[in-house]
């Protein structure tokens, strides 16, 4: 195996543990958005909501599924939110049929019953469930500074295209990331030799690794 396919296999071997969870998520792509939170290294949307126990009901145990049902509904509303104000590119946002499919494959994170028949849980939202299926980055682009967009467009050899499937990074690239810059108009320019590769970087996955997190 040569120098450069060892680089990819290890900086997937990375990424795979970061989209896992395990390494902490730098405070700048770390965003508070409409009652959530947005993840853009991991690609997520989380909302936690609570509901406390009816007082009515005879017992803590039969007062916790209307909590529970109260508490989802809370959190699902907060996601529904996030998911509207949500950056696609410049002034683009979700539409609502993408809204409602992502919301359908919400899945919970996290639930804590009280001792008293509250709830308190956490619901999240994949990027991937807003189209295409989570694989392994297909590129990695190093650019100095942009704004966290979910689907930012880039051009190559005047060729303009959507990219997908976006993750971000910030620190160093690998070895084998691709330089770009972002253009007046908002795009990421590729080098033309990037042309061969540019409908694999419209629909598959792309790591882009930033220096600086523009507002």
């Amino acid at each position: 195996m040569g120098i450069g396919a060892c680089r990819r296999v290890a900086a997937v071997v990375v990424w795979s543990f970061l989209a896992s969870g395990q390494a902490a998520t730098p405070p700048s792509l770390l965003r508070p958005l409409a009652g959530a939170e947005v993840d853009w290294s991991a690609g997520t949307v989380t909302a936690s909501a609570g509901a406390a126990a009816d007082m009515r009901m005879p017992s803590p145990d039969s007062a916790r599924p209307g909590a529970e049902r109260r508490a989802r509904g809370a959190a699902v509303e907060k996601l529904r939110a996030a998911l509207r104000a949500l950056c696609v590119r410049g002034r683009e946002r979700l539409g609502e049929k993408a809204v409602e499919t992502a919301l359908a494959h919400a899945s919970t994170m996290r639930i804590e019953y009280q001792s008293n028949g509250g709830v308190v849980l956490w619901l999240q939202v994949r990027f991937n469930e807003l189209g295409g299926a989570a694989r392994a980055p297909v590129a990695f682009l190093s650019v100095a500074a942009m704004p966290l967009e979910l689907a930012p467009l880039a051009v190559v050899g005047g060729k303009e295209m959507v990219v997908r499937q976006v993750r971000y990074r910030q620190g160093p690239a690998p070895a084998d990331a691709i330089g770009v810059r972002r253009d007046d108009q908002g795009r990421l320019v590729l080098p033309k030799s990037s042309e061969a590769m540019l409908d694999r970087l419209a629909d598959e996955p792309v790591v882009i690794y930033l220096e600086k997190v523009l507002p």
